[in-house]
């Protein structure tokens, strides 16, 4: 059992977006240049441009492997910064990265409940939420469904996704990482997602906003 366990942290450490590979980034002038030189770049650039600079993109990256597993990224967007509103709830979406995963020992198909040895598609989403009321608000960020360009509808993986509390009580934000893993798609045949979250409601569930849909193109 405590295997299990520390196999289980090792998973969610593993596939969380802050397990990223190299990052590459894209100047306004179109260069290259590894995550070592963004620093020294952004100290030289004008917050004009840092700001233009804010979006990365990742078209490979390190595979690592471990725990049972194998993680290659294909696509990695930092900083995307995507808000919307519902209700008295403001929603941002900051990061999307998309890898292939295999599972290369028994124990690990069976806790990420995949074939051994075949390839699927895991998509990490960052996200957060705001309830800029003082009343108590439920929007339920955790739970959203993601559907793909690929044909496939699948929710969050709750043994691996970061726990979002449903439950807004006033004027506070919770966040964390949201995964999903599309066993009949290819990482990259990917070019599109869309995270559907019902509308919220307040302590009484009566609906007080419209329903959430977030169109993110990866490209």
């Amino acid at each position: 059992m405590r295997r299990k366990t520390l196999l289980t942290i090792a998973m969610i450490a593993m596939l969380s977006l802050t397990a990223c590979g190299t990052e590459t980034n894209t100047t306004t002038e179109g260069t290259a240049i590894n995550s070592q030189e963004t620093e020294k770049t952004t100290e030289e650039t004008s917050s004009e441009e840092k700001s233009t600079e804010k979006e990365s993109t990742e078209e490979s990256g390190e595979v690592v492997e471990e725990n049972g597993m194998r993680k290659e990224p294909v696509v990695t967007k930092k900083g995307l910064n995507k808000t919307g509103e519902t209700g008295p709830l403001k929603y941002t979406i900051e990061d999307i990265q998309i890898s292939k995963l295999t599972a290369t020992t028994d124990e690990a198909a069976t806790l990420l409940g995949i074939e051994k040895d075949k390839e699927v598609a895991i998509v990490v989403i960052n996200a957060s939420a705001e309830n800029t009321s003082d009343d108590t608000v439920n929007f339920f960020l955790g739970q959203a469904t993601l559907t793909s360009n690929t044909k496939e509808q699948v929710e969050s993986d709750m043994f691996l996704s970061e726990y979002i509390d449903g439950e807004f009580i006033g004027n506070v934000i919770h966040s964390g990482n949201l995964v999903y893993i599309l066993k009949n798609s290819s990482a990259e045949d990917i070019t599109q997602v869309s995270l559907h979250i019902d509308a919220p409601s307040n302590s009484n569930y009566e609906t007080i906003g419209e329903e959430v849909s977030i169109d993110l193109a990866i490209e």
